[in-house]
Protein backbone atom coordinates (compact mmCIF):
# COMPACT_ATOMS: atom_id res chain seq x y z
CA UNK A 1 0.00 0.00 0.00
CA UNK A 2 2.78 2.48 0.97
CA UNK A 3 4.22 1.94 -2.44
CA UNK A 4 0.98 2.45 -4.38
CA UNK A 5 0.35 5.99 -2.85
CA UNK A 6 3.74 6.98 -4.53
CA UNK A 7 2.75 5.73 -7.98
CA UNK A 8 3.02 8.21 -10.36
CA UNK A 9 2.01 7.18 -14.05
CA UNK A 10 3.75 10.12 -15.85
CA UNK A 11 7.08 9.80 -13.91
CA UNK A 12 6.67 6.00 -14.80
CA UNK A 13 6.07 6.80 -18.39
CA UNK A 14 9.18 9.49 -18.49
CA UNK A 15 11.40 6.39 -17.28
CA UNK A 16 10.05 3.77 -19.34
CA UNK A 17 11.27 6.14 -21.99
CA UNK A 18 14.47 7.16 -20.74
CA UNK A 19 14.91 3.55 -20.20
CA UNK A 20 14.07 2.49 -24.24
CA UNK A 21 17.22 4.76 -25.06
CA UNK A 22 19.65 3.42 -22.68
CA UNK A 23 18.61 -0.40 -23.72
CA UNK A 24 21.09 -1.64 -25.87
CA UNK A 25 18.96 -1.74 -28.90
CA UNK A 26 19.31 2.07 -29.08
CA UNK A 27 20.19 2.19 -32.81
CA UNK A 28 16.98 -0.14 -33.94
CA UNK A 29 14.62 2.02 -32.24
CA UNK A 30 16.49 5.20 -33.63
CA UNK A 31 16.27 3.61 -36.82
CA UNK A 32 12.78 3.62 -36.94
CA UNK A 33 12.20 6.70 -35.56
CA UNK A 34 13.98 8.09 -38.86
CA UNK A 35 11.85 5.93 -41.26
CA UNK A 36 9.04 7.12 -39.35
CA UNK A 37 10.06 10.44 -40.35
CA UNK A 38 10.87 10.02 -43.98
CA UNK A 39 7.86 8.42 -44.44
CA UNK A 40 5.88 11.75 -43.18
CA UNK A 41 8.28 13.65 -45.67
CA UNK A 42 7.16 11.33 -48.70
CA UNK A 43 3.85 11.53 -47.94
CA UNK A 44 3.53 15.54 -48.20
CA UNK A 45 5.53 15.71 -51.63
CA UNK A 46 5.28 14.41 -54.72
CA UNK A 47 7.28 11.63 -55.75
CA UNK A 48 7.90 13.11 -59.19
CA UNK A 49 9.02 16.48 -57.38
CA UNK A 50 11.83 14.24 -55.97
CA UNK A 51 13.56 12.55 -59.15
CA UNK A 52 13.20 15.55 -61.48
CA UNK A 53 16.37 15.87 -63.23
CA UNK A 54 18.62 18.84 -63.12
CA UNK A 55 17.65 21.51 -65.38
CA UNK A 56 20.14 23.78 -67.59
CA UNK A 57 22.82 25.36 -65.32
CA UNK A 58 21.50 28.80 -65.12
CA UNK A 59 17.65 28.11 -64.49
CA UNK A 60 19.30 27.68 -60.84
CA UNK A 61 19.94 31.58 -60.70
CA UNK A 62 17.60 32.98 -63.60
CA UNK A 63 14.07 33.07 -63.89
CA UNK A 64 14.13 32.82 -67.42
CA UNK A 65 14.65 29.88 -69.91
CA UNK A 66 14.92 31.84 -73.06
CA UNK A 67 16.33 34.89 -74.51
CA UNK A 68 14.58 36.90 -77.44
CA UNK A 69 16.84 38.20 -79.81
CA UNK A 70 14.77 41.04 -81.63
CA UNK A 71 15.70 42.66 -85.04
CA UNK A 72 13.53 45.53 -86.77
CA UNK A 73 13.12 46.89 -89.83
CA UNK A 74 13.46 50.80 -90.46
CA UNK A 75 11.33 51.35 -93.34
CA UNK A 76 8.00 50.27 -91.31
CA UNK A 77 8.82 51.00 -88.11
CA UNK A 78 7.43 54.57 -87.69
CA UNK A 79 4.34 53.35 -89.72
CA UNK A 80 2.65 52.37 -86.09
CA UNK A 81 4.94 54.64 -84.36
CA UNK A 82 2.69 56.81 -81.69
CA UNK A 83 2.58 60.82 -81.77
CA UNK A 84 4.55 61.08 -78.93
CA UNK A 85 7.29 60.16 -80.51
CA UNK A 86 9.27 61.99 -83.38
CA UNK A 87 9.95 59.37 -85.81
CA UNK A 88 13.66 60.51 -87.36
CA UNK A 89 15.09 57.94 -90.03
CA UNK A 90 18.76 58.63 -90.93
CA UNK A 91 20.29 58.49 -94.14
CA UNK A 92 21.82 55.16 -93.95
CA UNK A 93 19.05 53.45 -92.40
CA UNK A 94 18.36 50.68 -95.18
CA UNK A 95 19.55 47.97 -93.01
CA UNK A 96 18.41 45.00 -89.91
CA UNK A 97 19.12 46.69 -86.82
CA UNK A 98 18.94 45.62 -83.34
CA UNK A 99 16.07 46.20 -81.06
CA UNK A 100 17.15 44.13 -78.37
CA UNK A 101 17.94 40.72 -76.47
CA UNK A 102 14.96 40.01 -74.34
CA UNK A 103 14.94 37.19 -71.14
CA UNK A 104 11.71 35.78 -71.79
CA UNK A 105 8.67 36.62 -69.27
CA UNK A 106 10.31 38.83 -67.20
CA UNK A 107 11.65 42.63 -67.01
CA UNK A 108 13.56 45.36 -65.19
CA UNK A 109 14.52 43.05 -62.49
CA UNK A 110 16.83 45.19 -60.66
CA UNK A 111 16.62 49.16 -61.27
CA UNK A 112 19.43 50.33 -59.13
CA UNK A 113 21.79 48.76 -61.91
CA UNK A 114 22.68 51.53 -63.95
CA UNK A 115 23.78 52.04 -67.38
CA UNK A 116 26.94 54.15 -67.79
CA UNK A 117 28.34 55.51 -70.90
CA UNK A 118 31.77 54.39 -70.01
CA UNK A 119 30.45 50.90 -70.39
CA UNK A 120 30.24 50.62 -73.97
CA UNK A 121 33.21 52.86 -74.56
CA UNK A 122 34.48 50.18 -76.85
CA UNK A 123 31.50 49.11 -79.26
CA UNK A 124 29.88 52.78 -79.35
CA UNK A 125 30.58 52.97 -82.99
CA UNK A 126 29.29 49.17 -83.73
CA UNK A 127 26.58 50.08 -81.54
CA UNK A 128 25.44 53.40 -83.54
CA UNK A 129 25.80 51.37 -86.35
CA UNK A 130 23.49 48.62 -85.77
CA UNK A 131 21.89 49.20 -82.45
CA UNK A 132 20.39 52.94 -83.64
CA UNK A 133 17.32 54.56 -82.73
CA UNK A 134 14.75 55.94 -84.41
CA UNK A 135 12.89 58.40 -82.41
CA UNK A 136 13.53 61.69 -80.77
CA UNK A 137 15.65 59.85 -78.08
CA UNK A 138 19.57 60.24 -78.23
CA UNK A 139 21.26 56.29 -78.86
CA UNK A 140 21.91 56.40 -75.14
CA UNK A 141 18.90 56.65 -74.21
CA UNK A 142 17.42 53.87 -76.30
CA UNK A 143 20.23 52.00 -75.15
CA UNK A 144 19.32 52.60 -71.00
CA UNK A 145 15.99 51.40 -71.76
CA UNK A 146 16.29 48.53 -73.20
CA UNK A 147 19.17 47.46 -70.09
CA UNK A 148 17.26 48.72 -67.91
CA UNK A 149 14.13 47.16 -68.92
CA UNK A 150 15.99 43.80 -70.10
CA UNK A 151 19.36 43.57 -69.75
CA UNK A 152 19.23 43.63 -66.24
CA UNK A 153 17.32 40.33 -66.20
CA UNK A 154 19.59 38.59 -68.61
CA UNK A 155 22.48 39.34 -66.41
CA UNK A 156 21.55 36.42 -64.24
CA UNK A 157 23.90 34.31 -66.66
CA UNK A 158 27.65 34.08 -66.56
CA UNK A 159 27.72 35.18 -70.42
CA UNK A 160 25.94 38.49 -70.28
CA UNK A 161 26.49 39.60 -66.70
CA UNK A 162 27.66 43.08 -67.12
CA UNK A 163 26.53 45.88 -69.67
CA UNK A 164 29.14 45.09 -72.07
CA UNK A 165 28.86 41.52 -72.50
CA UNK A 166 25.08 41.95 -72.81
CA UNK A 167 25.60 44.48 -76.04
CA UNK A 168 28.59 42.73 -77.39
CA UNK A 169 26.42 39.35 -77.25
CA UNK A 170 23.85 41.38 -79.10
CA UNK A 171 26.14 42.74 -81.65
CA UNK A 172 27.86 39.22 -82.13
CA UNK A 173 24.32 37.90 -82.68
CA UNK A 174 23.23 40.42 -85.10
CA UNK A 175 26.45 39.56 -87.01
CA UNK A 176 25.47 35.92 -87.03
CA UNK A 177 21.63 35.60 -87.88
CA UNK A 178 21.74 38.49 -90.13
CA UNK A 179 18.20 38.80 -91.70
CA UNK A 180 19.84 41.13 -94.33
CA UNK A 181 22.19 38.44 -95.50
CA UNK A 182 18.71 35.67 -96.09
CA UNK A 183 16.59 38.20 -97.59
CA UNK A 184 19.63 38.93 -100.38
CA UNK A 185 19.94 35.09 -100.85
CA UNK A 186 16.29 34.68 -101.24
CA UNK A 187 15.68 37.36 -103.31
CA UNK A 188 13.08 39.44 -101.27
CA UNK A 189 13.85 42.94 -101.71
CA UNK A 190 12.06 46.06 -100.11
CA UNK A 191 9.00 47.47 -102.64
CA UNK A 192 6.22 49.86 -102.44
CA UNK A 193 4.18 47.40 -105.48
CA UNK A 194 5.51 43.58 -104.61
CA UNK A 195 4.15 41.51 -101.81
CA UNK A 196 5.10 38.35 -100.29
CA UNK A 197 3.69 35.56 -98.94
CA UNK A 198 4.21 34.08 -95.65
CA UNK A 199 5.71 30.99 -96.86
CA UNK A 200 8.37 32.84 -98.77
CA UNK A 201 9.78 34.53 -95.70
CA UNK A 202 9.91 31.48 -93.72
CA UNK A 203 11.94 29.23 -96.59
CA UNK A 204 14.37 31.83 -96.40
CA UNK A 205 14.31 32.46 -92.92
CA UNK A 206 14.05 28.59 -91.23
CA UNK A 207 17.59 27.44 -92.59
CA UNK A 208 19.04 30.39 -90.49
CA UNK A 209 17.25 30.73 -87.58
CA UNK A 210 15.61 27.43 -87.15
CA UNK A 211 11.93 27.06 -85.64
CA UNK A 212 11.61 29.06 -83.23
CA UNK A 213 11.12 32.61 -84.59
CA UNK A 214 8.23 34.77 -85.58
CA UNK A 215 7.39 37.37 -88.01
CA UNK A 216 5.79 40.52 -87.11
CA UNK A 217 3.80 42.72 -88.76
CA UNK A 218 1.41 46.18 -88.21
CA UNK A 219 -1.06 47.48 -90.70
CA UNK A 220 -0.73 50.78 -92.61
CA UNK A 221 -3.71 53.05 -93.27
CA UNK A 222 -4.38 51.14 -96.53
CA UNK A 223 -4.84 48.32 -94.25
CA UNK A 224 -2.09 46.67 -96.08
CA UNK A 225 0.17 43.58 -93.65
CA UNK A 226 3.51 45.31 -93.33
CA UNK A 227 6.54 43.39 -92.22
CA UNK A 228 7.97 45.44 -89.33
CA UNK A 229 10.35 42.88 -86.98
CA UNK A 230 11.50 39.58 -86.31
CA UNK A 231 12.04 37.74 -83.36
CA UNK A 232 14.05 34.74 -83.01
CA UNK A 233 14.21 32.46 -79.34
CA UNK A 234 17.50 30.95 -78.25
CA UNK A 235 18.98 29.59 -75.44
CA UNK A 236 21.86 31.03 -73.29
CA UNK A 237 24.24 29.48 -74.76
CA UNK A 238 22.63 31.70 -77.90
CA UNK A 239 21.81 28.48 -80.09
CA UNK A 240 18.51 28.45 -81.35
CA UNK A 241 15.56 26.73 -81.30
CA UNK A 242 14.41 27.47 -77.25
CA UNK A 243 10.41 26.97 -76.43
CA UNK A 244 9.18 30.02 -75.04
CA UNK A 245 6.04 31.27 -73.52
CA UNK A 246 4.38 33.66 -75.37
CA UNK A 247 4.09 37.46 -74.17
CA UNK A 248 2.49 40.01 -74.86
CA UNK A 249 5.01 43.23 -74.47
CA UNK A 250 5.44 43.71 -78.23
CA UNK A 251 2.81 45.92 -79.86
CA UNK A 252 3.32 44.27 -82.67
CA UNK A 253 1.56 41.20 -84.04
CA UNK A 254 2.53 37.70 -85.96
CA UNK A 255 2.36 38.02 -89.52
CA UNK A 256 -1.08 36.53 -91.10
CA UNK A 257 -0.31 33.60 -93.32
CA UNK A 258 -3.65 34.05 -95.37
CA UNK A 259 -3.02 37.64 -96.37
CA UNK A 260 0.24 39.37 -98.70
CA UNK A 261 3.06 41.10 -96.69
CA UNK A 262 4.45 44.14 -97.73
CA UNK A 263 8.27 44.92 -97.10
CA UNK A 264 8.61 48.95 -97.19
CA UNK A 265 11.87 50.26 -98.21
CA UNK A 266 12.71 53.09 -95.98
CA UNK A 267 11.66 56.77 -97.03
CA UNK A 268 13.63 59.38 -94.69
CA UNK A 269 11.18 61.83 -96.42
CA UNK A 270 8.08 60.25 -94.97
CA UNK A 271 8.84 57.65 -92.33
CA UNK A 272 5.61 57.27 -91.20
CA UNK A 273 4.06 56.60 -94.53
CA UNK A 274 6.69 55.66 -96.71
CA UNK A 275 4.62 53.60 -99.18
CA UNK A 276 1.62 56.78 -100.21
Amino acid sequence: PHHALNFNPSRQLTHRHQNVYMMPGVVVNMFLLRLLSAGAFLALVRPEELWQPAEKEHSRSCPWDCLVFVQMWPGSFCVALGRKLECVLPRNADRWTIHGLWPSNVVQCCPYWHLFRSDLADLMPELTQYWPTFTNLSNFQFWEKEWQKHGTCAGCAETLNSPNKYFQASLSLHAKYSIDRAFQRGAIIPSCVRSYQLNTFRKVLRPLLGDQYELQCITDTQERQVLVQIKVSIYSNFSTGCIRKPSDYSPYKPCKGQRLIFYFPPNQANPRNPCP
